[in-house]
This record gives C-alpha cells, structure tokens and sequence, in this order.
C-alpha cells in the first residue's frame, strides 16, 4: 500500500500539489468569504438581543409589580383579620349585654308583677274598709282577710347593675 501511494505521489511534480493545494485553500477561502454572515445578520442579532435585553427588563418590572401587589395584598388580609378579630369580639360583649339586660328585664318583669299584685291587695283591702267603715291609718298595710298577708320583700333579689 505504501509502495501505491508513493508511486501516485511521485507522478506528479511537487509543483503540482502546491498548486492544488493553494486552489484548495484559495476556493475555501472565497467560499467563506461569500457564505460569511453579511453584517444585515449581525445587525439582526444585535437588534433581536436587545429585544430580549428588553422584554426581560419588563418581565423583571411586571414581577416585582405583581410581588408589590402580593405584598399589599397580605397586609389587607392581616388588617382584614384583625378587623374581623375585633368585630367578632364587639359582638360577644354585644351578645353578653344583652344577656345581662334580658335577665333584668325578667327580673324586672317579676317585680312589676309582684308590685301590681300588691296594689290590687292593697286596693281590694281599701275598697273592703269603705264597705265596713273601718278607720285605719295605714291603708297600705294588708288587711286580714285579704290574703295578701303573706307576701314577704325580704325574698326578693336585687337588680344587678
């Protein structure tokens, strides 16, 4: 195999594949040179990279609006849940007057009732004395027949205030 090459290579003069060699090198040459990128295609990168530089810088501007908007948005939700913390606390002092107030309007009711019974004893007892003609000083104390005798005030409650 040696022996067919050098036979080939010797042939032809050195002079030969020197100049074959420099058509090579001179064809790949003029070939890079045409297929080389123009400098519209440079041009287009540098405008297409600069774009991108661009939307990035906006893509970063819309995240840190969005993160500010996230922001503001915990602090609503915190300030909302202390409002309703608050709220729900109002209404349970709310919920406890009323409980207190519905338990002295009862307590109260008892004493209306206790003082409307009173006063028809004491007006069944007066109307009873003018009937009799009995002279008494103290009309409000309870006769004997009337049955009003045994109310007694010292088993009463006190209105809690």
């Amino acid at each position: 195999m040696y022996d067919k090459v050098k036979t080939v290579l010797a042939k032809y003069p050195r002079r030969y594949y020197l100049l074959v060699s420099l058509a090579i090198l001179s064809c790949v040459c003029i070939g890079y040179i045409f297929y080389q990128p123009s400098g519209e295609d440079y041009q287009r990168t540098i405008n297409n990279v600069e774009r991108v530089e661009g939307q990035q810088r906006e893509s970063t501007e819309y995240n840190q609006r969005i993160q500010r908007s996230i922001d503001r948005s915990t602090d609503y939700a915190s300030e909302a849940s202390e409002r309703i913390e608050r709220s729900q606390n109002h209404n349970r002092q709310i919920e406890s007057r009323i409980s207190n107030s519905q338990g002295q309007l009862n307590e109260a009711r008892v004493y209306l009732e206790r003082n409307a019974e009173l006063y028809r004893c004491v007006e069944a007892e007066n109307r009873a004395r003018r009937t009799h003609d009995e002279t008494s000083t103290n009309a409000a104390q309870p006769g004997a027949g009337s049955g009003c005798r045994g109310y007694n005030w010292s088993d009463d409650t006190q209105i809690e205030r």
